[in-house]
């Protein structure tokens, strides 16, 4: 697995936007002095987490890792095969994966979703749904298929975040559409507590495999049903030049 590590930077206050505004929203649910994030690209998440007072931070990801433009210190961060098994060697109070797990081969599912839970007893987890699009997504699956995989390591699925940030324009479609919670079925604590801030916000938990109508529309449109895929299936530079020619640069 590789990653276009420039993405991190072009969409950086996006991203640190809709880290913003989730962040605040877990620790209002739960008691949050540690975090792991399998997956974690330039240290966005953590570097929030870390602003709002979490002390401890993990940050783990490939080699292809810059680690020279980390936002977080090169001490938190681990160099891991994401489809392989590791042990951090302790745990956390939070773990999470956002937008990676579409790049694991679905051979690795089961291992991704284990090196999570191996490591904490609440996981907020996210990944690419069939049709999403975005760079070497080998791996798109419905939310009910990463459920299904964490119900099989014994975590219950909520859904406490999507109905609170669906309309919401400061975050990213992806993570409005695909961004669960997973809490270990023996920690009825952690259980209470989500279950008392659904019901104190009165949120009506949302079907489990869903499309945001904003990823909708963008897949729909006929450009990107037609002209898109036909694009990927040419040499790259014939595919630069008739698009130049279609913006009317040529």
């Amino acid at each position: 697995m590789t990653y276009d590590f420039e993405w991190h930077k072009s969409h950086g206050d996006q991203t640190s936007a809709s880290a913003h505004v989730i962040v605040s929203r877990l620790k209002s649910i739960i008691e949050i002095g540690s975090v792991l994030d399998v997956g974690c690209g330039d240290g966005r998440w953590l570097a929030c987490f870390q602003s709002s007072g979490v002390s401890t931070i993990c940050g783990v990801d490939g080699a292809w890792t810059d680690q020279t433009r980390l936002l977080i210190s090169k001490h938190d961060f681990k160099v891991q095969d994401l489809s392989k098994p590791f042990d951090l060697g302790q745990r956390f109070d939070l773990a999470m994966s956002l937008e990676v797990a579409e790049h694991v081969g679905s051979e690795y599912s089961v291992q991704f979703v284990q090196n999570l839970t191996n490591h904490s007893d609440i996981v907020l987890f996210g990944a690419a749904v069939p049709f999403q699009q975005g760079f070497r997504h080998i791996n798109e699956r419905w939310q009910s298929y990463w459920a299904g995989l964490f119900d099989s390591q014994g975590y219950k699925c909520f859904d406490p975040l999507r109905s609170q940030i669906w309309v919401r324009e400061d975050v990213s479609v992806w993570y409005k559409q695909n961004m669960l919670l997973y809490v270990k079925r023996g920690r009825h604590d952690l259980i209470s507590r989500v279950r008392s801030y659904l019901d104190s916000n009165r949120i009506n938990e949302m079907p489990i495999d869903v499309v945001h109508p904003e990823r909708y529309e963008a897949i729909a449109s006929y450009s990107q049903i037609a002209f898109k895929p036909l694009m990927r299936k040419l040499p790259k530079q014939t595919a630069k030049k008739l698009w130049d020619i279609v913006r009317g640069k040529i």
